[in-house]
């Protein structure tokens, strides 16, 4: 039953386009490779001060904040209704789009980016707790910015949620399904 509400918060939001709408002009491509720094560095300790890369990893909160570019994100793995999933710094959970190739982005009309914008950064991105650093990544969009990306998957979030929650998993929407993503790299069950 809480799923069906869940999809009701996502799917009432929009029909779901055509695929070809949004496919037609994938030209997004991948540009770096994943960050090499062991996930270890990334976790918080009671010897480290976690207000330097908290800085650098969140980016303003709320829906306009999901536009945002964190100076270098930060993903993290948590708990969730479907198991371990990966979230950024502020506690949103990201998704996978079904249509998208290894480091190419098939989210590209203005309605997708704006439904599901994509998980931006300005460094390489780095690995919180749980999350294998040599799967991320970045691939660089059509307007310059760095996409993050986990085991070749460009990562977004979806507009209407807030931090911790999850309306949009398993959902077909813009051409094609969205996921949230588990710290293996696969989508969900």
């Amino acid at each position: 039953m809480l799923f069906v509400i869940a999809l009701a918060g996502c799917g009432g939001e929009k029909t779901a386009e055509p695929a070809s709408g949004d496919t037609a002009a994938a030209t997004s491509q991948g540009t770096s490779t994943a960050a090499h720094e062991p996930s270890e560095e990334s976790a918080e300790t009671d010897d480290e001060p976690a207000a330097a890369p908290d800085a650098l990893a969140r980016r303003p909160a709320g829906e306009a904040g999901l536009r945002v570019p964190a100076a270098r994100a930060r993903i993290v793995a948590k708990d969730s209704a479907f198991g371990r999933a990966l979230f950024d710094a502020n506690g949103q959970v990201v998704y996978v789009f079904e249509p998208d190739g290894k480091d190419r982005s098939n989210c590209t009309s203005a309605e997708c980016v704006k439904a599901w914008p994509p998980v931006l950064t300005r460094d390489d991105p780095t690995a919180g707790n749980g999350v294998d650093a040599r799967l991320l990544g970045t691939i660089r969009r059509d307007d310059g910015s760095l996409q993050v990306t986990y085991n070749g998957r460009p990562l977004y979030f979806y507009e209407h949620e807030g931090p911790g929650e999850i309306k949009c998993h398993n959902v077909d929407l813009h051409g094609g399904l969205w996921w949230v993503v588990t710290p293996r790299g696969s989508p969900a069950a």
